[in-house]
């Protein structure tokens, strides 16, 4: 295991700019995921790692040795693409081992290391099958036991559960979560789906235009969105965002968005300094209560579209001036056209600056 730090990493490609002085450290056996859009910059950080790509500027260290300029042979690390790349002329055992027969380990050591690795992926019994007679989900296994049969120091994974169905998927994320709290190596992983950067991160950076947005715990990306961006690529369907305006009321700080007033709870006084200003109030989903009658800070809507999901309803709503979704649980009887309101969780809620789209400090620590 290594910690990995990247120090004012820059990639170009011709004068595309595909990472921006990125500065990140990963910590020893840690699991970060690189979360981003398509192009943000997450594969190529991670090619860099690797040592597939070579920074125009900045440097890698992994441990204690700066890697920059080394071949991925001599960083100590292993990788597991997207495409499984398993060799279709090889049975399972001979595919694990290629890596340990080109290093010349003794024939002992590769049996003893190959079934280990087999073991842990759950794949003993098809160790003498060839890839054309294994699934999608059991030929990404492969792909993994081959890399982690190695001991590598740093394991990279990009995007390696894309090509298979959501099934698989979530019974693959279970196991490499399970897979990482035994080996315990240091995983960077790349994805552009935010399901499985929550579920598996220990930490995740949230990338843009090749930088890092945000790189936090998983529930704290999640409910502490750092700008709008981050609010709204992250969470299905993401967060809400309202235009409003500050007031204060009796003393008390409120937000004005489309002539409703909402006072807001003890803990938000530091926005009073911003009495007057425009602001962007975030709102998840979940944290939005449906009511049939009106009661105190609610907020009139109508009910356009209601879909069911599983145990869950999601509608779609007609309040403020804006379009909003808001969860509710599958016994809720509701009808398109009907007259609700609508009552925020305003603990949870997030201010955004309308100019910069960044989150607005506006509550003291213990609120």
């Amino acid at each position: 295991m290594a910690e990995i730090r990247l120090q004012n990493v820059w990639k170009l490609f011709g004068k595309t700019i595909a990472v921006r002085d990125l500065t990140l450290t990963i910590n020893d056996g840690e699991f970060l995921v690189l979360l981003g859009p398509s192009g943000c910059g997450k594969t190529t950080t991670l090619r860099c790692i690797a040592g597939l790509e070579v920074p125009d500027r900045g440097r890698i260290i992994i441990g204690n040795r700066d890697v920059t300029d080394l071949p991925p042979a001599r960083r100590g690390i292993a990788m597991v693409f997207q495409s499984y790349a398993v060799f279709p002329h090889m049975t399972v055992f001979e595919n694990i081992a290629f890596g340990l027969r080109v290093r010349k380990f003794s024939e002992a050591e590769i049996q003893k290391r190959v079934r280990e690795a087999a073991e842990l992926l759950q794949i003993e019994e098809l160790l003498q099958r060839y890839p054309a007679q294994l699934s999608g989900g059991q030929r990404q296994r492969v792909a993994v036991a081959r890399a982690i049969v190695m001991r590598p120091e740093v394991l990279l994974m990009d995007e390696p559960l894309s090509n298979l169905d959501a099934l698989l998927r979530l019974h693959m994320r279970a196991e490499l979560k399970r897979l990482h709290l035994e080996i315990k190596s240091t995983t960077v992983y790349v994805t552009h789906d935010q399901v499985e950067a929550l579920s598996l991160g220990d930490r995740i950076a949230v990338m843009k235009d090749g930088q890092i947005i945000q790189c936090d715990v998983p529930e704290k990306v999640y409910a502490e969105p750092e700008n709008m961006f981050v609010g709204s690529f992250i969470g299905s369907p993401p967060m809400n965002f309202l235009q409003g305006k500050v007031t204060m009321a009796d003393r008390a700080v409120a937000v004005e968005m489309n002539g409703v007033r909402l006072t807001l709870p003890p803990g938000f006084e530091k926005l009073g300094e911003r009495a007057g200003s425009q602001i962007i109030v975030g709102i998840r989903p979940e944290n939005i209560e449906i009511l049939r009658e009106a009661r105190e800070n609610a907020i009139p809507a109508q009910v356009i579209v209601i879909e069911p999901i599983g145990f869950q309803r999601l509608l779609t709503l007609q309040a403020l001036g804006a379009t909003l979704k808001a969860t509710t649980q599958a016994d809720v009887t509701l009808a398109p056209g009907e007259q609700v309101w609508l009552r925020f969780d305003l603990q949870k809620i997030r201010m955004m600056d309308p100019k910069t789209g960044k989150a607005i400090p506006c509550r003291h620590p213990d609120g």
